[in-house]
């Protein structure tokens, strides 16, 4: 069994056998058995009990420290190494270990002082490269850790662990193409020589394929790694499908078996909403290192931020305090605490994120500086280096700036958000999310139609063939500005092309709600003119008489908003609507009220859990009717 790799069914006749928990060789079996399976504190338990009956074999006392390091109980594997374990033949294994243990507690002169220790010979010549590569690599040196990746490689031929470093280089020094050229590579070998791992059977088999489990193959494999770095890769280049769809073909396990780094970007990329993701950043983040990825910390508080959970996001900077420092750069600390702040004391927000754009800002010109006088003295190598430390400055100034236009933005101060971008018009006018939401500030305004529409119109061109690529919102607010600029064949012809692209999709379960949500945004339009007759039967129309998959909350709430508009325009008896359209308004909430039985009218949040039954569509819509009724028989 276990040379035929079957170590889990090897445990299992082992545990059969009462003598294998008391003699050295079921013990032997057992503790190997256990650490290929990956169960580290059962093998600790078996090298445990093998080191008090025969104390002399060192070979024990190395498997038993290895096994606790592996656990990440660092503190003990080094205990354990420090008492008797001085047996010359394992002297470059010992050093090994303690360098990787010194690494795992970060200690990094420690590691690398243990690393000088260590002899090339014996075929090692390739782990130290790959070992200074790796200190290399947290002091962020990714070119010179690269050299010496390409060096173990040479050296010790293909090894997929290797090869991800290197990739991981490429993905910090932002050369995406080159990392996605190791991975490719690594998933090639992984597939051919490890067939039974089932890499793209979830994907095959809609999630349905049957675990593999974590078998040494997948260890050895670097598939897990690999698949994971392609994800970031797709996630960081805006790309949330082909993330969720790079991890989705790693070999199928289940949620207790996956990995943490998995897990996390499991919850980064979850299509369902931010509730299954922010409870799997927070048990990963109970876990604490080293198992929780570093990443964790800032990316769950940045979540909460996300979903607008900012005493969420207190409460987790105030209990974690020791993790501030140690996780948090000092940009990314003062961006979420002035995120918080601005829930008390706005004017105190402004003024920190003002301190942080003016530092930034400051750095962005000297930068801008830099990458002219490159270009003036024509070196490629320097120009390339400044361009990369202009981008990464620019990165940083983006979310401050897109923060201190939030602040007057969710107080409807919609002229002080138009100040804001003005002011970050020097350096983010040409990217793409600046002049996104500036489109939709100048939109807000109400009076800027023509304005938004000129920044709306490229972002729509560039995607005219791919249409439903585009955010609805950007398509319905389009269509409203060519409205209020009497450009209604321009809205007319827009709306056509969306109509085709669903056509062509696809569109029988009503998942794809462009149209839906163009025609509701037209309607409400109308309605917030008055002209509920016209306003009311587009959003009829954009729900399909309400009789639709389109009904959902999402959808509902603009439906309430008008009726609820047009129900207050009767009741001060401002509005008069003919008995036909006052007919079809009641057909349509009768169907809204039919089908809507047993579907949420509420959004809830991604923790909210109060664990009473959410209001449904088909019951407010009978209380809309009954009030409609009501007001149509008042004399």
């Amino acid at each position: 069994m276990i040379k035929e790799e079957r170590f889990q069914d090897a445990i299992n006749t082992l545990n059969t056998i009462p003598e294998s928990s008391t003699t050295r060789a079921g013990l032997s079996l057992l503790g190997h058995c256990y650490y290929q399976t990956q169960d580290f504190i059962e093998a600790a338990n078996c090298y445990e009990h093998l080191l008090n009956l025969v104390p002399d074999v060192h070979e024990y006392r190395l498997y038993y420290a290895q096994s606790l390091f592996q656990a990440g109980l660092f503190e003990e594997a080094q205990k354990i190494i420090a008492i008797g374990l001085d047996s010359p033949e394992l002297k470059d294994k010992v050093l090994q270990l303690q360098s990787a243990i010194a690494y795992g507690n970060e200690d990094y002169t420690a590691a690398q002082s243990l690393l000088l220790q260590r002899q090339d010979g014996n075929g090692q010549e390739a782990s130290t490269k790959n070992d200074e590569g790796c200190l290399l690599y947290q002091a962020n040196m990714y070119e010179d850790a690269l050299q010496r990746y390409v060096s173990a490689l040479q050296a010790g031929g293909f090894n997929p662990h290797v090869a991800y470093n290197a990739a991981l280089c490429h993905y910090r020094r932002k050369e995406n193409s080159q990392a996605l050229n190791y991975i490719a590579e690594i998933v090639e070998r992984g597939i051919r020589n490890h067939p039974e791992l089932g890499v793209g059977a979830q994907a095959e088999t809609e999630g349905g394929a049957r675990s593999v489990g974590n078998p040494p193959a997948l260890a050895a494999s670097g598939l897990a790694q690999a698949f994971n770095l392609k994800a970031a890769i797709e996630y960081q280049e805006g790309n949330a499908d082909g993330a969720r769809e790079a991890l989705t073909d790693l070999p199928p396990r289940s949620e207790p078996e996956l990995d943490p780094v998995t897990l996390h970007n499991m919850a980064l990329t979850d299509p369902t909403g931010g509730g299954a993701g922010l409870r799997r950043l927070a048990f990963l983040l109970e876990l604490g290192p080293p198992a929780c990825p570093p990443e964790t910390f800032a990316n769950l508080l940045l979540l909460c931020c996300k979903h607008e959970m900012y005493d969420t996001a207190a409460d987790i900077l105030a209990e974690h305090t020791h993790l501030t420092y140690k996780y948090l750069s000092p940009y990314l600390y003062d961006l979420l605490d002035a995120l918080i702040t601005a829930q008390s004391t706005p004017e105190e927000a402004e003024q920190k994120l003002g301190t942080l754009a003016s530092s930034i800002g400051g750095r962005l010109r000297a930068l801008a500086a830099k990458v002219q006088e490159c270009r003036s003295a024509t070196d490629q190598n320097a120009l390339r280096m400044a361009l990369r430390e202009y981008e990464g400055a620019l990165e940083s100034y983006l979310p401050v700036a897109m923060a201190r236009a939030w602040i007057p933005w969710r107080m409807d101060d919609f002229q002080g958000a138009e100040r804001e971008f003005r002011a970050s018009a020097e350096f983010c006018s040409e990217t793409p999310s600046w002049r996104l939401h500036a489109a939709h500030v100048l939109f807000m305004r109400g009076d800027r139609y023509k304005e938004a529409a000129a920044f709306y119109e490229p972002i729509v061109r560039q995607n005219y063939d791919d249409i439903l690529s585009i955010p609805a919102s950007v398509l319905a607010n389009l269509c409203v500005a060519y409205i209020m600029t009497s450009q209604n064949e321009e809205a007319e012809e827009l709306m056509r092309k969306v109509e085709r692209a669903e056509e062509r999709k696809g569109n029988a379960t009503g998942q794809c709600l462009h149209l839906c949500i163009v025609n509701l945004v037209i309607g409400t339009l109308y309605c917030a003119k008055n002209n509920y007759e016209f306003g009311l039967s587009r959003i009829a129309h954009a729900l399909d008489g309400g009789s639709g998959a389109r009904l959902c909350a999402d959808t509902w709430i603009h439906v309430k908003r008008c009726v609820l508009g047009l129900l207050t325009g009767m009741a001060k008896q401002t509005i008069v609507l003919p008995s036909i359209a006052l007919q079809e308004t009641l057909n349509f909430l009768r169907a809204c009220e039919a089908y809507g039985l047993t579907i949420p009218s509420v959004l809830t949040g991604p923790l909210e859990d109060s664990g009473e039954q959410p209001p449904t569509i088909g019951l407010e819509a009978r209380k809309l009717r009954a009030l409609l009724l009501r007001l149509m028989e008042y004399k």
